[in-house]
């Protein structure tokens, strides 16, 4: 059976049936609705206010990619500037290869790069330094624990390096249910109570963090990816396994 036509542009055939809304668009309709809705995001969320420069959380994968491309296309109905900002955990034989994607991103894009270290933040210490002090040391904690709070204070001294007065992460709205999953199996009332805005309006003297793609599904961002032919890295980091995350990701 032939594909329909794209119910929005009614010429070309569609390409995929929308997961969210059942449509069947086309490539570049879906496209330009994702972006679409993206922007509604940001704008009816008043998440980054013109004149912004904004920090891009990048990784390399594809989450992030994705996200400094859509706000790169933005950026003229926004009103903002973008800096990518890329941290290096230190991890052998992962960290290398996602920085290289993070680097051909930047020079294709003609995006301002600055690369933040944890080598250089923290005395030395990387994730592979931490992953053997705590090695058969009995600790409940997985190295993703304690990446997280590295990656989130080497990220905000990116940010402040570069000039940025807001910060975006890539998660999506698959993040965001695993998040709650995650939180309510460990009866963790507080994060739960914390959790259903767009990001954090800066407490405490840190920038104001949002996420952009938090509405929109991991199917999508991909189909994204794919239909703009997107550059990105998308090996899993040789500590997750370890993690609580992939143990609920599928529950």
């Amino acid at each position: 059976m032939p594909a329909p036509p794209c119910s929005s542009c009614h010429a070309a055939r569609a390409a995929l049936r929308r997961p969210s809304s059942g449509c069947a668009l086309c490539g570049p309709c879906f496209c330009t609705a994702f972006e679409a809705e993206v922007l509604h995001t940001v704008l009816a969320g008043r998440l980054l206010p013109p004149g912004a420069v904004v920090a891009v959380g990048a990784s390399g994968g594809k989450d992030s990619t994705v996200l400094a491309h859509v706000l790169r296309e933005l950026t003229p109905r926004l009103g903002i500037s973008l800096r990518l900002v890329a941290v290096d955990e230190g991890i052998g034989g992962y960290r290398d290869a996602a920085l290289a994607a993070v680097r051909r991103q930047a020079a294709r894009w003609e995006l301002p790069l600055t690369i933040v270290a944890y080598a250089d933040l923290f005395g030395g210490w990387t994730m592979d330094a931490v992953a053997r002090s705590t090695a058969g040391s009995g600790r409940s904690r997985s190295c993703c624990t304690f990446c997280g709070v590295l990656r989130r204070r080497a990220l905000e001294e990116g940010a402040r390096l570069v000039g940025a007065t807001h910060i975006v992460t890539g998660h999506n709205a698959d993040d965001m249910a695993e998040t709650v999953l995650m939180n309510f199996l460990r009866g963790d009332v507080g994060r739960l109570a914390r959790g259903g805005g767009l990001g954090s309006p800066g407490e405490g003297g840190a920038l104001p963090r949002c996420r952009p793609l938090q509405f929109a599904s991991q199917k999508e961002v991909v189909l994204y990816a794919h239909f703009r032919r997107l550059d990105y890295f998308s090996e899993e980091c040789v500590y997750a396994p370890e993690a609580f995350r992939p143990n609920y990701s599928n529950t």
